[in-house]
């Protein structure tokens, strides 16, 4: 998977340890095919966020949050799809956990300061 690029060392720890978490969380609910698929999707969101960033499209808050924004989305829609009966409990668990962890990552995204390490 590519990496994510961010203003400073410490807003790529923020995004690499939350991408990473999601992942290993979407391993354990999903088949192989599957979980694969969701990666490609993830590597996506990233491509898009590294190019929006290098050739700065847009405004500085919606660079920051394209990540925690978009993986939110695609993990709640990929749990959606992976419910079954036997792993609901766990995909509610999830959802909820992971969600709260998007809102901390976007408290913490916007304390960080602009320059560049």
């Amino acid at each position: 998977m590519i990496k994510a690029i961010g203003i400073n060392r410490e807003h790529e720890n923020i995004l690499d340890t939350y991408i990473l978490t999601i992942c290993e969380s979407m391993k354990e609910v999903a088949t192989e095919t599957k979980y694969n698929n969701f990666l490609d999707v993830v590597e996506i969101i990233i491509k898009y966020h590294n190019e929006y960033g290098e050739k700065k499209l847009g405004a500085y808050s919606d660079f920051m949050s394209i990540i925690p924004t978009n993986l939110t989305s695609c993990f709640s829609g990929f749990l959606a799809g992976v419910e079954t009966n036997k792993n609901r409990s766990a995909c509610s668990v999830y959802k909820t956990l992971l969600t709260e962890l998007s809102y901390k990552i976007i408290d913490d995204l916007e304390q960080l300061k602009i320059e560049k390490d």
